[in-house]
């Protein structure tokens, strides 16, 4: 089933389709279903915000859900309740006249759900029983009731107000990012010598990185990640190349051999090309490129300022 026939399809079930986010929604006696078809996949997933208002209803729901699982096992891959939310994952399959009685069971099955008297519905964002409606926030559709509706938009406004304000200087950005860098790399060296955590200290250079550049460039975007990640790389490997040479040479100092850096890069310049060298120092450098990378992604999710997410009217 494509995208096109799925739309098709959910509007026949009294499904409402938004093009936005690819999700189709129903509302039933307050309740709203989300279901979302991934083409690429192949595979549906069902979402409803609720709650049981027991624990002898949350036991009925779980029941009802594990014997429409039980029933639908050739289609139904996972189908629970966890905290407030009832989830029904869909196995991947390819024949529409399939996936088109087998989803409009499952629209059925969801239908008698709510009406069950078990469940409760709930707002996404504060997780209370309240009326809700159905907002784009962003990419993502989801319910919510009023009073989060308007916190959310105010503080679009607020931080809409800040971002087109905010001017990007890309020369301070990328001088403030080296500064920081470099700043966490001598940290890095330091601590070498006292704490060796295999790596763990190297998360210091792509945090000092990222806050030198947005503190000094102001707004920070995707491209200014992949800067700041590509700088904290070429700091870190050579944070860890001074490091192993600072080491040697005070291990010769303390053998009664004097303060030699010259002779410590040698050292460790002929070491590097021996293969046991290379494998004793591997696991703290796959670590601090590890924690560059996560730290890069967590700036890509969540930047200090970028551009807010707009939160849409009532698509009820």
């Amino acid at each position: 089933m494509t995208e096109s026939e799925f739309q098709e399809f959910v509007i026949t079930q009294g499904y409402r389709y938004n093009q936005k986010t690819k999700t189709a929604f129903g509302n039933f006696d307050g309740f709203h279903a989300l279901l979302k078809f991934a083409e690429k996949e192949g595979r549906y997933t069902l979402r409803m915000e609720c709650s049981a208002k027991s624990m002898d209803d949350a036991v009925s729901v779980s029941d009802r859900l594990k014997k429409f699982r039980e029933e639908h096992k050739e289609y139904v891959s996972k189908a629970r309740c966890r905290m407030r939310y009832v989830s029904v994952e869909i196995k991947k399959t390819v024949d529409s006249d399939i996936d088109r009685e087998e989803l409009r069971s499952l629209v059925h099955f969801v239908t008698e759900l709510q009406k069950s008297g078990y469940l409760r519905p709930l707002c996404r964002v504060c997780g209370r029983e309240r009326k809700t409606g159905v907002y784009v926030i962003g990419k993502n559709i989801c319910p919510v009731c009023d009073s989060c509706v308007l916190r959310k938009r105010r503080q679009y406004e607020k931080r809409l107000e800040l971002f087109e304000n905010t001017k990007q200087s890309w020369p301070g950005g990328i001088i403030g990012a080296l500064f920081g860098a470099v700043l966490g790399g001598a940290l890095y060296v330091l601590l070498y010598q006292y704490i060796n955590l295999y790596g763990i200290t190297a998360a210091a250079i792509p945090v000092l990185t990222f806050s030198g550049f947005v503190v000094v460039g102001g707004r920070a975007t995707k491209l200014s990640g992949v800067i700041c990640a590509l700088i904290s790389a070429l700091v870190f490997a050579a944070a860890e190349y001074v490091s192993m040479i600072v080491q040697t040479a005070v291990d010769i100092e303390r053998d009664g051999g004097g303060i030699e850096i010259a002779r410590s890069a040698d050292i460790i310049n002929l070491s590097l090309r021996e293969p046991e060298t290379l494998q004793m120092y591997l696991p703290e450098t796959l670590v601090g490129i590890g924690l560059i990378l996560v730290i890069g992604t967590a700036y890509f999710i969540k930047r200090k300022l970028t551009r807010p997410m707009r939160v849409s009217k009532n698509l009820l």
